[in-house]
């Protein structure tokens, strides 16, 4: 049924087109047409009008593809932006890095009491995000177990596994580390730790309970043990009495930005030089 209606169809399209084709060889030797075949000729002139508008924008879009796609010239302008795009992130990843270098030996300058080592940080414990780094200067660059690790807004941690040319840094947001610290204001003495949640902030215990510690007073270091005294540790936001009532406690935001720790400095000598 489809087939015999199919065989119709293209027969009368084969009769329409030999007729117009008649009218147009004939046409031209008459002077006047009759109505019908003025009506088929308008028909067939927007008929062939269309065709051809649509088949310029087909032959335009076809060339523009073609054309774009394979000129070596827009492909070696391509090749060249993508160059220099990558030359401008190179310098300024450059610009960065010395203007952190700048600022470490800035820092390094204004302390020269204290011996300090610039160390890249080389790796990060995927399980221990914020507990521990690894560096690399070790105990050929003069490194040694204990060494406190700094940046210029503060205390990073310190070394607690030296290698030939690698160190362990435990951080201070580590639970298992301690550092002798004091409010900067009262120059009440206590001890900072990290907790187990370590995106939380550091505590520092063993505060007087009748010391005056408040929201937004200023810890640094105290000296007592391996790290240097004066170092910067945080910012005081919360405090509270222990359950006891013997001790106060508070939380300390630390000021070092641990996650983005790419550089920092060890200090060689605990003691400064005379």
């Amino acid at each position: 049924m489809k087939r015999s209606r199919i065989r119709k169809l293209l027969a009368s399209g084969i009769l329409v087109l030999f007729l117009l084709v008649m009218m147009q060889l004939t046409g031209l030797e008459r002077a006047e047409l009759t109505v019908l075949e003025t009506g088929l000729r308008d028909g067939s002139g927007f008929v062939q009008a269309g065709v051809t508008f649509a088949g310029n924008h087909v032959r335009d879009l076809f060339q523009s593809i073609f054309l774009f796609g394979g000129d070596p010239e827009v492909e070696e302008l391509r090749r060249q932006i993508r160059d220099l795009e990558g030359e401008v992130v190179a310098l300024r990843e450059y610009r960065i890095q010395n203007q952190r270098l700048r600022e470490l030996l800035d820092y390094r300058d204004e302390n020269a009491r204290y011996k300090m080592l610039v160390a890249d940080v080389i790796g990060r414990n995927p399980g221990n995000w914020f507990g521990e780094v690894k560096v690399n200067r070790g105990a050929n660059h003069g490194v040694e177990r204990g060494m406190a690790v700094v940046l210029p807004a503060g205390l990073v941690g310190r070394v607690i596994a030296v290698a030939p040319n690698t160190s362990d840094v435990l951080l201070i947001t580590d639970p298992r580390s301690g550092v002798g610290a004091m409010v900067q204001e009262t120059r009440t003495p206590g001890v900072v730790k990290g907790v187990l949640d370590r995106t939380q902030p550091l505590r520092m215990f063993y505060l007087s309970r009748d010391a005056k510690v408040e929201r937004g007073q200023y810890v640094v270091t105290s000296g007592l043990g391996e790290v240097p005294k004066g170092i910067p540790v945080g910012c005081i936001i919360s405090t509270e009495k222990d359950a006891a009532g013997l001790t106060q406690t508070a939380e300390v935001s630390p000021l070092v930005d641990f996650n983005r720790l790419e550089e920092v400095l060890i200090i060689l000598n605990s003691v400064p030089r005379g």
